[in-house]
């Protein structure tokens, strides 16, 4: 039998081998096969919350069963102080306007969090754990009277106790968390929102992450991780190795047998078993190999891909732990057979990473995920979270520190969705020269437990031990020791700005507001598409129905105060979107009013994410390994940096990167003017033919056309021509480029709007941007004839709460087209948009006499007992409502 040497684990609680030894039970009698309940129940409802200044009852007092709480706020976990005085209006509606200024500082003071709970009946044997997944940034903690804790500290620390001689069996217990918040300006190592939004008044206090009560027996299991090498090139075997901890909560040795499967339907199961003697009070971990056990060999194996590329297929591993014949602990987790490498390139004289999956090359494309300011999501938001990330064709997250929603992690894997860890930015995490001893542990304890989780996960593909900066070489040593001890197999970066590493292989030179979209294919400028980009993105205002939602109608227009304020951070050189409307102002004409604003500012930011997400793609393998746009979400309702909003309603940004990112795309290259044909599938497309013409403005005479047979290799950029220089166009004309298959069926479609006065970037850069020298003249599009001619239809299927409605949108005009057309699924008859949607196309432009069909998905539910109408409008278009039978 094969066992792993004993070693020492960084602890997840400064004082937990204390703990376990001093709560620890005697020796076990297990009753022979008898066994002690094995479960797992989160303690979520039963809780009070007060601020702890007047309360002088001590926490001894505070956790007896029965102790009061009149006065105190009734809360659910997980929760954040703010989240719990929120939800009992204590301060309301703080996200509209500027009532987030109205709440207090809520840092200056602890926070009690009281609980009780009904612990089950006791079991020959069995034992009580106490696991807390994330508390902020300080904690005391007593359980029925007694202190188990006098400073768990570390946000980002898992905390963990053996409490089996303090709990009440059978009966209630009562729990009580004396919550010291983070310091404001990031200064703890807790989370941070750096510059984009405003900090929230509690800086994330309180107890966030899960809080649960486990049983098991004498032998607990924890973080098993199945670690799977291919034998690249090729994939038709895998090796996997099984790790686990196993915890011996008795002070006597303890003889355990730990047995595995491994299954996944219309696959052989995997069987493996060892006899392992734990000493006393000793957590070991405890590995499977192929060398010991060759049926961890596997030929064969259903693979785990990336979205496009293939079918995300997950196994399932089931761990047992018994002794004295009777099961004392199990746990069970998905995983996938992939393999994740490196590489690195130089471009433009600089080092950067690129990425291989299961031996493939791999363009990273993502967003930068935030959640919501109180640290509040459920299942339904993260299911809406990845279902968008996948619909706009990305393959990526990044979580810059916002680490910790397992659930999220859960969803991707099963997506196809890879995710990118890592440590934030401009914090007390990246000034670790300063770090107290504390602060020193802290930040390892936060590694080994936040890796703990991410190990495990078949969609990570890369750990970030720095941001913007690297840590020292110290931290980094013993960041990068905690990694090999966890068998990380991943890869990882120091960092991800070459500004401040030269060797980091990604780099963050902006820019972080508008640009035109020629930056983007001008690899001579800051920001463009080369190398490895670890964010970068602009503002993004929302439609106009969103900005209703949290703006006031005086504030929505002019930009003012209240707008300014959902930007970024107050003080910071985004607490405004000036870039963004002086680009708008000048590219499609003054704007007039919130509904002019958000009319063009929906074509601007569609232009600008489709430029940026076609530009690294055109360029994939040869100048571009990987691009995040900066952020995929927003943590309030903003006005910078989105993907799609706070509400999730998709808007023009959604909708660009969503055609930037199909399938197989043709683009164009607004620097050079050529043209590409984008494979990001790995199946190779033959038969095709591309076509270019370009139209003058309004009247849609044809200035030039051009066809090409095309070949799209597999998981390649290919470029297909140049469309030249022509003359008699109108200042601003149309480039529509279209691919079809064999059969004439069109495979993509893309219409351009540009000016012959092009956008011109000036010489003037920095950190966050490259000034505009010029700006395209984009006006031509308000000479646009109004057209009255689309038609519309619609019809609905329901099934299992869900509705998919298909609309079919016709041009009948003879002379007219239809620019961008934004067809919507409302709840009742003028109604807001159904949120969260998805639709297979949108912001859509049609020609005289075409037609095209689109489909959206959504839940009933979110009509909120509404019937659901069809909204069509459009540039060019009058607004128009029908219902959806």
């Amino acid at each position: 039998m094969s066992l792993v040497k004993s070693r020492t684990r960084v602890l997840v609680s400064r004082v937990l081998a204390v703990l376990l030894m001093v709560l620890a039970v005697g020796v076990v009698e297990t009753g022979g096969a008898t066994a002690a309940t094995v479960s797992s129940t989160e303690l979520t409802t039963g809780w009070s919350l007060k601020s702890a200044t007047g309360v002088t009852d001590t926490g001894a007092a505070i956790s007896q069963v029965g102790y009061g709480t009149s006065g105190w706020n009734p809360v659910k976990l997980p929760s954040t102080v703010l989240a719990g005085l929120t939800a009992n209006n204590v301060y309301q509606n703080i996200f509209f306007g500027q009532n987030l200024k109205n709440v207090p500082d809520l840092t200056g003071q602890n926070w009690w969090f009281r609980g009780e709970f009904t612990a089950s009946a006791l079991s020959p044997g069995q034992v009580y754990w106490l696991r807390f997944k994330g508390i902020s940034y300080r904690a005391q903690i007593w359980l029925n009277g007694t202190q188990i804790d006098a400073n768990a500290v570390g946000s980002l620390v898992v905390h963990e106790y053996n409490v089996t001689n303090l709990i009440k069996p059978g009966a209630a217990n009562a729990l009580a968390i004396l919550v010291t918040p983070p310091a404001h300006a990031c200064k703890d190592l807790s989370f941070c929102t750096v510059d984009w939004n405003p900090e929230a008044p509690d800086m994330n206090a309180g107890v966030w992450g899960k809080t649960l009560l486990d049983t098991t027996g004498p032998v607990a299991l924890r973080d098993p991780y199945v670690k799977t090498v291919l034998p690249l090139p090729a994939t038709n075997s895998a090796d996997l190795t099984v790790y686990a901890d196993a915890i011996n909560a008795t002070n006597a040795p303890v003889t355990t047998t730990i047995s595995g499967t491994i299954t996944k339907p219309g696959y052989p199961t995997i069987s493996f078993s060892q006899d392992v003697t734990l000493n006393a009070n000793e957590r070991r971990e405890i590995a499977f190999t192929p060398a010991a056990f060759p049926q961890l060999h596997v030929t064969n194996p259903a693979l785990w891909w990336p979205y496009q590329f293939g079918s995300p297929e997950l196994y399932q591993l089931a761990l047992t732990a018994t002794a004295a014949g009777a099961t004392s602990d199990t746990k069970s987790i998905n995983f996938g057979v992939r393999q994740f490498t490196d590489y690195r390139q130089t471009v433009n004289g600089t080092s950067f990473a690129g990425y291989k999956v299961n031996g493939q090359n791999i363009l990273f494309r993502g967003g930068g995920y935030m959640w919501d300011m109180l640290q509040r999501w459920d299942t339904k938001t993260n299911a809406a979270h990845v279902q968008y990330v996948k619909d706009m064709g990305l393959n990526t997250i990044r979580f810059e520190g916002t680490l910790g929603n397992e659930e999220l992690y859960d969803m991707a894997d099963k997506a196809g969705i890879m995710i990118m860890p890592g440590f934030v930015c401009c914090s007390a995490w990246e000034n670790d020269s300063t770090w107290t001893a504390e602060q020193a542990q802290v930040a390892n304890a936060s590694l080994d437990s936040q890796m703990r989780a991410f190990r495990a996960h078949a969609a990570t593909f890369l750990w970030t031990y720095g941001s913007d900066q690297p840590p020292t070489a110290a931290h980094l040593t013993t960041y990068k020791n905690t990694a090999a001890a966890l068998h990380w197999q991943n890869p990882t970066l120091d960092n991800v700005a070459t500004w401040s590493n030269a060797n980091a292989g990604m780099k963050m030179d902006g820019p972080y507001v508008w640009e035109p979209p020629v930056l983007w294919w001008d690899t001579t400028k800051a920001g463009s598409a080369f190398g490895t980009t670890g964010e970068e993105g602009t503002e993004s205002p929302p439609p106009l129905e969103s900005l209703q939602k949290f703006l006031a109608p005086a504030d929505q227009w002019p930009i003012g105060t209240a707008w300014n304020f959902h930007s970024g951070n107050p003080g910071s050189v985004f607490d405004n979107t000036t870039p963004f409307t002086t680009g708008l102002n000048s590219r499609y004409g003054t704007t007039t009013s919130a509904a002019d604003y958000s009319k063009k500012s929906e074509v601007q930011n569609y232009e600008n994410t489709r430029s940026f997400f076609e530009a690294w793609s055109a360029h994939e393998y040869t100048q571009s390994f990987g691009t995040i746009f900066w952020m995929l979400n927003s943590a309030w309702p903003s006005v910078h940096w989105n993907l799609y909003d706070y509400y999730f309603k998709p808007g023009g940004g959604y909708f660009g990167s969503k055609k930037a990112n199909e399938p197989v795309h043709i683009s164009y290259d607004y620097a050079t003017k050529k043209v590409f044909v984008v494979n990001s599938t790995l199946a190779a497309r033959s038969g095709l033919t591309a076509t270019a013409t370009v139209y003058n403005i309004p009247d849609l005479t044809q200035k030039y056309t051009t066809q090409v047979a095309v070949t799209a290799p597999a998981n390649a950029s290919t470029q297909v021509l140049t469309i030249p220089a022509i003359t008699g166009l109108s200042a601003t004309y149309f480039i529509r480029l279209q691919v079809k298959d064999s059969a004439g069926a069109v495979v993509s479609n893309n219409l351009y709007w540009y000016s012959t006065q092009a956008d011109a970037l000036g010489n003037k850069s920095n950190w966050y941007r490259t000034t505009p020298k010029t700006y395209a003249n984009l006006t031509g599009l308000n000479s646009l004839a109004s057209n009255s001619g689309v038609t519309a239809t619609a019809t609905r299927t329901v099934a299992g709460g869900q509705e998919t409605a298909t609309v079919t949108l016709t041009n009948t005009s003879a002379t007219n087209i239809a620019f961008f057309l934004r067809p919507e699924v409302t709840a009742g008859n003028g109604g807001n948009e159904v949120l969260p949607v998805n639709y297979t196309d949108n912001y859509v432009s049609l020609f005289p006499g075409e037609s095209t069909k689109i489909t959206a998905t959504y839940q009933t539910s979110d009509l909120g007992g509404q019937a659901p109408y069809l909204r069509v409008r459009g540039y060019n278009i009058p607004t128009a409502s029908i219902p959806i039978p």
